[in-house]
């Protein structure tokens, strides 16, 4: 059994952020789609088309990437069923802090989509809607959750210490970087880990 953090969600790159509340509720918005909003793609903030994955709005739950042609995400390639992926991302209250949000157990793996596959759980994934919007198959994976996956209720802050506990205590903190900065730059690309660290993983997803 393995455990994969994965980044998702609007980052310091975008004009929104993902507003964290006071009682530890969130909001995670998605980031938005390179092409222009047209069916069956979702529209979302400020009237923009919209990416929406992870899809906890949905059952079965889904997540999917390019792990054939994107070198962040190449490690879920490795994936099998009964993995877990949990969910990292940026959120905002009066200061950005990273924080865990969700966790989708993995239930089926469709890999490579270079055609549509026609009616099935992926339906509402949004590289399936993106793909049907556009005729661009490019050979991304879906990922279906099991009953178990869900979206958090309150976020699980993720510092240094969270980090050192999944990745180790070799990890190198620059002088001239910022905790957030550090983690941001150690979390960019999805990780996948064993032991120690997808089990503490897989003890927040079920707490």
């Amino acid at each position: 059994m393995a455990g994969f953090l994965a980044n998702v969600g609007v980052n310091a790159s975008h004009t929104v952020s993902s507003p964290l509340y006071a009682d530890g509720t969130f909001e995670l918005l998605p980031i938005p789609e390179a092409v222009p909003w047209r069916p069956p793609m979702l529209r979302g903030w400020r009237d923009k088309a919209v990416h929406l994955d992870p899809d906890f709005t949905s059952t079965p739950a889904t997540y999917g990437d390019n792990c054939r042609r994107a070198g962040r995400a190449f490690s879920l390639r490795r994936a099998q069923q009964g993995d877990l992926i949990v969910f990292l991302a940026r959120l905002v209250n009066h200061h950005p802090g990273f924080y865990l949000v969700g966790g989708l157990e993995i239930e089926e793996i469709k890999s490579d989509v270079a055609v549509d596959p026609g009616q099935g759980w992926w339906d509402r994934n949004a590289h399936v809607r993106r793909a049907r919007a556009t005729e661009s198959w490019d050979r991304f994976w879906i990922f279906k959750g099991s009953p178990k996956s869900k979206l958090f209720d309150h976020a699980v802050p993720f510092t240094r210490k969270e980090l050192t506990t999944v990745l180790g205590d070799e990890l190198r903190w620059p002088a001239h970087r910022t905790e957030l900065q550090t983690i941001g730059s150690y979390t960019r690309a999805v990780r996948r880990m064993e032991g120690p660290g997808e089990e503490w993983l897989r003890a927040t997803f079920l707490s």
